[in-house]
């Protein structure tokens, strides 16, 4: 065949097809010419600091010394992959996103399956389009013509793609095999937005906007418009103009500009989805090292995937062409991957790769019964331009279909999990036992070891990373304590363990075990609050009225000695006045007495209670989902479930974990405007919104999705009115989906403070502090404190020293409850104590985190909103900013010395971090959310059994979704 072929659009501009409710741009095929630049490329290692020169090819991301990768069968461990889940540097832009593979292999491998022996249905050659090369993708994203985003593919139709730009409404659609060009879930991109008139309509949005007389009419119409410039610029043969009229958005010339351009013209018309292709990987997702499946014959793969993906359509051209290629012969002796994850390709093992596998898995890809497979772990070698599918090889065997051992190990796998022990050079880092605290560093802390501390937690839990101490104060007040264990005294900046703590980023819950962030010396002794021993701790105590109220604050590293464990059950029964501790077998240390103990669980409730009730009176929105909790038997399987129910015990300790997150993200803020690690949550789209709205309008129920807040009542409401309880889960089911993860962020990453606001929890500041043994932007935001602190010590600011010294009360009253926070009562006077939470800085000592709060959402409100329209409150705000100023300068100078004094990271580390430290985070979700997924499975599988069910959505004659009551999933 020859190589001069004609290159056919990869989406020829006008011209659509429908389908559904839409239109997209066609899909053709690229050309036998488009060549895949850096087709062997191999991918460097991500991790910066290695601190071992002892690494396997697959840890290393390299091809072995002897220059064929290492077999599959030889016991190398996958989990090896999770060491270069740390940042760093990637294949330039125009290079193919190929993964660790031999780049014999792959040669081989593109020449063993060239299609030009099998052609598409339309008689062509395919290729995939080539990538843009380097300097044309600069220039294109600095004149706001491409854009970065990471690539999502739709679980239920693998040929829609998505791809989130910062500041338009809805997401851009990437549609069809040809226009992701081999981007994978995960994959960071390069995306081109197509012309404004090859965008697509969603039909029925339109007929309802035209009904209600909202769509826009002649010049306001910018269809209408471009259409009209188009013709103009067609007459007067002006190129310029023509590319100008039909991508508006290139005229602007930066990227900032070009987003706001286009958001503005999806809110002109809001029936609209503006759809684009991908011109380049930026960074491959990792994903592409682990993709977890079953090995079947190539004729079962693809008749699979065309009756998952047949609608009536003609099938796509790497579709077409992959059919071609099986019936030429192309696929004799290979074997197929199909994916676990129904959003990653399948992928085709060449037959010098199934050579190399066991006969019995050979012989399992021609078996008949599907019903028993074993999972795989593969990896993509290759993609070249003339292959419809990704090329892979076996890395690892994790076992049968339906064990649960099997099961855990491919999601694990799948989701670049560590589930390996520590390295010994972690191990060298660890102090030596048995421990005592160096002399040194117990003179630098606030001895609290007599004060009456106590942990609350699940029964089972064994990493103790928080512990709550209340004391009265004379005058009606409360000295309340929140103690942290300090990882920090124990992680190193810049060490192995760190290095470890930090790539792994966070502890791995699953049903039957916990996967650790830190060895379990550290995570479950010399760390965690364990009753009776001496404990390293940073903590937070407040001097607060009954209704929450707080006066004054101090915050410091101190020793703690716990007087109990206490388990949730048990704090719930003290609250509810029916607890026996001789029921429980839990010891008491120090002298405490049951007494004392359940005197402090209930100030603290009743203190909690009127924190909780201000948050939701200020705007908090809170959506509990059902979670399964599982018993096993003694082999480890489930044989019941029960929905785990949170109890007012579970919000007494939640009010104070988050009242010092919120706390500790203004003092971080305040001293390290541009270096602080705060966390985020933005609003959900107003368009997503409203589907909710519309779904639960069509179920008969109303809600208000105006804001959190009201969203909220409406679902108080829901529960109050209606006495069936699937509804009022469904509903709050429907009401999770339109909501956005929170995020991580370096506050150099987010300019304007405006966009570091917490929508579920409606607070301007929030960060993570009170779970460091669990979760590593704890740690990094520990050492900012102290640095924090320290800085407030330099500037010669009060401490509040004098709260932690100050004698308690002989005799104390029990703070009443507040009313439940859903009545009007309980709103109002929640409010008005909301308004006094953070009080103003001639309350509080400059130097605590009180005045910094302050200080912080002033300067906060000030940015969004100018002066107020009180002149009073006008010239405090001005005063209080030119006061800021006053001292700026110096601060600045110190807080940068400061930074370097604790080792913290520069703003471009701490980005990446932020970025690590969510992708690792939601690992851990899906994760967990699958163990429990898995043990459902098993659990029914060994005992099925009728369960009624709710339908939420119906997917034409495809499918429809149903809501389990009885187990709390879809």
């Amino acid at each position: 065949m020859s190589s001069r072929t004609t290159v056919p659009e990869v989406c020829q501009p006008g011209a659509t097809t429908a389908s559904g409710d839409y239109s997209y741009p066609k899909e053709t095929g690229g050309s036998s010419g488009c060549r895949s630049s850096g087709s062997s490329s191999s991918r460097p290692c991500i991790v910066p600091r290695q601190h071992s020169s002892k690494r396997s090819s697959f840890e290393a991301g390299t091809p072995s010394s002897t220059g064929t990768s290492p077999g599959p069968w030889q016991g190398s461990s996958l989990h090896g992959r999770a060491n270069s889940r740390r940042y760093g540097k990637w294949p330039p832009a125009g290079n193919s996103p190929n993964c660790n593979g031999n780049s014999n292999l792959s040669r081989s491998s593109s020449q063993q399956l060239s299609l030009s022996r099998g052609q598409s249905s339309s008689g062509r050659c395919f290729t995939w389009p080539a990538y843009m090369d380097q300097q044309q993708l600069q220039q294109a994203m600095k004149r706001g013509q491409v854009f970065r985003a990471k690539f999502r593919a739709n679980a239920a139709n693998r040929t829609e793609g998505f791809c989130t730009l910062e500041g338009l409404p809805s997401d851009l659609l990437v549609r069809g095999d040809v226009n992701q060009n081999r981007a994978m879930e995960g994959d960071e991109v390069a995306v081109m937005p197509f012309k404004l008139h090859d965008w697509f309509k969603v039909y029925k949005e339109s007929s309802k906007l035209a009904e209600l007389g909202l769509l826009p009419e002649g010049e306001a119409d910018p269809l209408l418009v471009a259409e009209k410039l188009s013709q103009l610029a067609i007459a007067a043969n002006d190129a310029d103009k023509l590319a100008a009229a039909q991508s508006p958005w290139h005229a602007v010339g930066n990227p900032a500009a070009a987003l706001e351009h286009l958001g503005d013209l999806l809110r002109t018309r809001p029936d609209m989805r503006v759809t684009g292709r991908i011109v380049s990987i930026l960074e491959p997702s990792l994903r592409r090292d682990a993709i977890v499946g079953v090995i079947v014959d190539p004729a079962t793969a693809l008749a699979a995937a065309a009756a998952a993906s047949s609608s009536g359509s003609s099938p796509s051209p790497p579709a077409a062409a992959a059919a071609a290629a099986l019936a030429s012969g192309v696929y004799h002796g290979c074997l197929f991957l199909v994916p676990l994850d129904p959003r990653l390709p399948q992928g085709v093992l060449t037959p010098a790769v199934v050579a190399e596998l066991p006969e019995a898995l050979r012989d399992e890809a021609f078996a008949v019964d599907v019903t028993s497979r074993t999972f795989v772990a593969c990896r993509i070698t290759d993609w070249p331009a003339s292959s419809p599918l990704p090329l892979v090889e076996v890395r690892q065997s994790l076992g049968p279909s339906g064990d649960i051992d099997a099961g855990t190990a491919a999601l694990l796998t799948a989701e670049g999990v560590k589930d390996q022990d520590f390295p010994l050079e972690v191990y060298a880092c660890l102090p030596k036992v048995p421990w005592s605290m160096p002399p040194a560093e117990v003179a630098t802390r606030a001895d609290f070891t007599s004060w009456r501390i106590f942990s609350i937690d699940p029964i089972t839990a064994r990493d103790l990373d928080d512990a709550l101490s209340i004391q009265p104060l004379p005058g009606g007040r409360w000295r309340m304590g929140v103690h942290i264990a300090d990882v920090a005294a124990f992680v190193k900046p810049n060490t192995p363990l760190d290095d470890e703590a930090q790539i792994r980023g966070t502890s791995v819950y699953l049903v039957q075990k916990v996967i650790p962030m830190l060895p379990r010396l550290l995570c479950e002794q010399l760390c965690s609050l364990q009753p009776g021993d001496l404990r390293f701790a940073f903590s937070i105590v407040w001097e607060m009225g009954h209704d929450g109220h707080i006066y004054k604050e101090w915050a410091g590293r101190s020793i703690i000695n716990s007087c109990a464990k206490l388990a949730y059950p048990m704090v719930q029964q003290i609250i509810e006045g029916c607890f026996d501790p001789n029921r429980w077998q839990t010891q008491l240390y120090n002298g405490a007495t049951w007494e004392q103990v359940i005197f402090d669980s209930l100030a603290l409730h009743g203190i909690a209670s009127h924190l909780r009730a201000a948050r939701f009176a200020n705007g908090s929105l809170r959506l509990n989902n059902t979670k399964l909790h599982f018993a096993l038997d003694t082999g480890g399987n489930p044989v019941s479930a029960s929905p785990y129910v949170q109890s007012e015990a579970n919000h007494l300790v939640e009010e104070f974990m988050l009242l010092a997150n919120m706390r500790v993200a203004a003092k971080i803020a305040w001293a390290f405007p541009k270096h602080a690690l705060l966390r985020r949550h933005p609003p959900p789209s107003d368009r997503k919104l409203a589907e909710f709205k519309a779904a639960a309008e069509a179920l008969g129920v109303s809600v208000d999705v105006s804001t959190a807040a009201a969203l909220q009542r409406s679902l108080t409401a829901l529960s109050k009115a209606c006495r069936d309880q699937a509804t009022q889960e469904v509903m709050t089911l429907l009401a999770t989906k339109p909501m956005l993860l929170a995020q991580y962020f370096c506050t150099n990453e987010a300019p304007d403070p405006a966009t570091w606001r917490h929508y579920a929890l409606a607070t301007d500041l929030y960060t993570h502090f009170t779970s460091p043994i669990r979760r590593y932007p704890d740690v990094i935001v520990h050492r900012l404190l102290q640095a924090a602190l320290d800085l407030s010590k330099q500037l010669q600011e009060p401490d509040n020293a004098d709260l932690v010294t100050a004698p308690m009360a002989e005799h104390a009253e029990l703070p009443a409850s507040a009313p439940p926070a859903d009545t009007a009562t309980a709103a109002t006077t929640a409010a008005a104590n909301a308004s006094d939470a953070v009080p103003d800085a001639s309350s509080s000592s400059a130097g605590s985190l009180a005045a910094e709060a302050a200080a912080s959402q002033r300067l906060d409100a000030k940015a969004r909103s100018g002066p107020s329209s009180s002149t009073a409150d006008s010239d405090t705000l001005w005063e209080q900013a030119e006061a800021d100023d006053a001292v700026a300068a110096p601060r600045e100078a110190a807080s940068e010395a400061l930074l370097k004094q604790h080792q913290l990271p520069d703003v471009i580390t701490m980005a990446k971090i932020a970025k690590h430290s969510n992708e690792t985070k939601l690992s851990a979700r899906m994760v967990s959310d699958g163990s429990l997924r898995l043990y459902l499975c098993i659990m029914l599988k060994q005992a099925p059994k009728v369960s009624w069910a709710v339908v939420t959505s119906v997917g034409g004659d495809k499918f429809f979704t149903v809501y389990l009551p009885e187990f709390g999933c879809e």
